[in-house]
């Protein structure tokens, strides 16, 4: 058997609203074995609970305060909902924990509820919002229960105040006593002939490209891709500083993170710290690393994923519903606003406008991960969820015969029906400009992500130096790169054998092998502060602030180079270095230029490469007596053209020799 009764009381009176509601739900069923209701945080939470507790006894209570209340009534505000269920006389088992470490909060539950004796057991938790780590709750009941299927959610404060204030915070859960910060579940059998189904949905749609998490303390984020992640929302919001326009607007875009079932799990920002620079999302796990996506809460979005939980969650079932528990976020509620009933329109239209629906806007939302009962039931399904911002449902069908009910009369309907035209006029409106929106959000990260790309490939291609002072330009809104002068030194490294080799090997051969001493060469230079100017054909030209870094950075390409030749490389560099002024300038035409570096002591440097012997660098007088530290060196005379008189210059081999005070010659 099982019979139900739903009822509804109206009014500013907490014990005038919930008496009514109780008498109406007590015309189905006078002697319930377990009764659920939803009180809202409007009202006096003392008063509602105190008649609950008197006509109930308080045992049989589950329930608390709510954002709104459920029934086929609609969705209102201010009401005492209540569902009177009568499970033919089975027993029930109730349990009741303080919300603390979760670990300890769901043993204790479990430990009240007990595990075993009952066939096709199902669990209604309804606890505290407030550690945001309830799932760790719902695991530690598995592990001690086993796999029973869990459903509810959190009791909820005043959400129009915003998560930022105190008070959203404060929330009353219903049993033999009115508490605060308790959670209380209670475990009973489905009356043979019944069966029951789940499903939730969230309807939120992605605006960004796949992005990491690179730092986060638990379940507060302080940067995503290396960018701070207050900066990351501002790309979207805007230079916002103010709080509340910051905390109301950071809501709409939460984090979907990647599963490694395929689906997404969202997390929604439930606080801000402005001055930190960090975000806290629900519900609470360990973030750092994690992979996720930007996603947007639209109105459209939001109503079709009740309906798409709603289909899931029939087909499910495989028969008729007899009662839908309806549990939907608040954080959807205030999104929806003055279209909060239409979500559940769309679950009623799934399934019948004649089935009764009961529930209420929570703070947090409990479903297991699966859509038929007997899979959620079964050894291998995984602990229930908890979960934010999710429309939620437990369809029940009853067995045969057993389906007399009670229901709640809709609310009258308002005489202004012109004020009610406006209101959906702009309501529509309203939904065009945040479809606008969203579509732009979308495409600004689209284009951003393109252009993110494109500039990742330039930079590829472009001197390091020149791309940060292309990039300080631009952001002044100059985009041409001055010509000027650089005093420093100039290095040229070039790969011996190479000509010899490309004649004998495909193109990919000759490649591979001259990047296997591109690359690391490359590396050694940037990790030495140098900047690689350009690769000419073999070549390398590469230019640094100081002459020792570009001294220690050729020693130690010989000596990796050395290494390969050992290993059997057929290749052998040489390289010059010089020190000196040179312009910097652009060179080419308006089409296609090079920012590059044109003098005399760039020549100079490339003639003491082509004059050195291979595996040894040729270091011209200018740039070694700038050595602070020099080793025993070969000294050379060297005549190069364009120059009347002959060049002095050292050369010595890899890092490999010892070092010693010079006496610059």
């Amino acid at each position: 058997m099982l019979r139900f009764g739903i009822g509804l009381g109206r009014g500013p009176d907490g014990e005038k609203a919930a008496r009514e509601a109780l008498r109406a739900a007590r015309r189905s069923v006078r002697r319930p074995d377990l009764t659920v209701a939803f009180g809202s945080i409007h009202l006096d939470q003392k008063a509602v609970h105190r008649v609950l507790a008197g006509e109930t006894g308080g045992r049989s209570l589950l329930g608390g305060s709510s954002y709104k209340e459920v029934t086929n009534a609609g969705v209102t505000n201010g009401t005492v909902a209540v569902l009177s269920l009568d499970l033919g006389g089975a027993p029930v088992r109730f349990a009741q924990a303080v919300v603390g470490a979760p670990a300890r909060t769901g043993a204790s539950l479990a430990k009240g509820l007990g595990g075993g004796g009952l066939e096709r057991p199902l669990a209604l938790y309804f606890g505290s919002v407030a550690t945001g780590r309830d799932r760790e709750s719902l695991a530690e009941m598995r592990r001690t229960m086993g796999p029973v299927p869990v459903f509810g959610g959190m009791t909820c404060g005043d959400y129009d105040l915003g998560m930022e204030h105190p008070d959203f915070w404060t929330n009353f859960q219903y049993g033999e006593r009115l508490t605060r910060g308790a959670a209380r579940a209670a475990l009973f059998a489905l009356p043979r002939g019944a069966d029951a189904a789940f499903a939730f949905e969230h309807g939120w749609d992605p605006v960004g490209p796949p992005f990491t998490i690179t730092r986060s303390t638990g379940g507060r984020v302080h940067e995503v891709d290396g960018v701070p992640v207050l900066d990351y929302y501002r790309r979207l919001l805007g230079d916002v500083r103010d709080r509340d326009f910051f905390s109301l607007m950071i809501q709409r875009f939460g984090f979907a993170l990647e599963a490694p079932d395929g689906r997404s799990v969202f997390k929604m920002p439930v606080s801000v710290d402005l001055r930190g620079g960090s975000v806290e999302l629900f519900p609470v796990e360990e973030l750092q690393g994690r992979r996720a996506r930007l996603t947007l809460a639209s109105r459209h979005g939001l109503l079709a994923g009740a309906r798409t939980a709603a289909q899931r969650c029939l087909k499910a079932l495989g028969r008729p519903a007899d009662l839908v528990f309806f549990v939907s976020c608040c954080s959807r509620g205030a999104i929806l606003n003055s279209r909060l009933g239409r979500e559940l329109d769309e679950v009623r239209s799934v399934f019948g406008r004649g089935t009764p629906v009961f529930g209420y806007y929570s703070g947090g939302e409990i479903v297991p991960a699966v859509a038929r009962y007997d899979e959620a039931a079964a050894p291998s399904s995984s602990c229930s969820g908890f979960h934010t911002t999710t429309a939620t449902l437990l369809a029940l069908a009853a067995p045969p015969r057993s389906r007399p009910r009670a229901l709640p009369k809709r609310l009258p309907r308002a005489e202004a029906e012109d004020l009610r035209d406006a209101l959906e006029r702009s309501e529509t409106t309203l939904d065009r400009t945040e479809s606008i929106l969203a579509n732009l959000s979308r495409k600004s990260y689209e284009d951003g992500e393109k252009l993110r790309k494109q500039s990742e490939v330039i930079r590829r291609y472009t001197p390091h130096g020149i791309w940060a002072e292309a990039g300080r330009l631009a952001a002044r809104g100059e985009y041409e790169v001055p010509d000027g002068s650089f005093t420093g030194a100039f290095l040229f490294m070039d790969v011996k054998g190479f000509t010899a080799f490309s004649e004998g090997h495909s193109p990919a051969e000759v490649v591979r092998e001259l990047n296997c001493i591109f690359e690391p060469a490359t590396e050694l230079i940037y990790q030495h502060g140098g900047d690689v100017d350009k690769y000419i054909g073999d070549c390398i030209f590469a230019a640094f602030p100081g002459a020792d870094a570009a001294f220690t950075t050729a020693r130690r390409v010989l000596a990796m180079v050395a290494q390969r030749r050992r290993e059997g490389s057929p290749f052998d560099v040489r390289i010059g270095i010089n020190w000196g002024r040179a312009v910097r300038a652009n060179v080419g035409a308006q089409g296609r230029r090079e920012y590059t570096y044109i003098g005399d002591a760039v020549n100079l440097a490339q003639r003491m490469e082509a004059n050195a012997t291979p595996g040894k660098v040729l270091v011209a007088q200018a740039a070694w007596r700038r050595l602070r530290r020099a080793p025993k060196a070969r000294r050379r005379v060297v005549q190069v053209k364009g120059k009347a008189r002959p060049i002095v210059a050292f050369e010595v081999g890899d890092a490999r020799e010892g070092m010693l005070e010079s006496a610059h010659d």
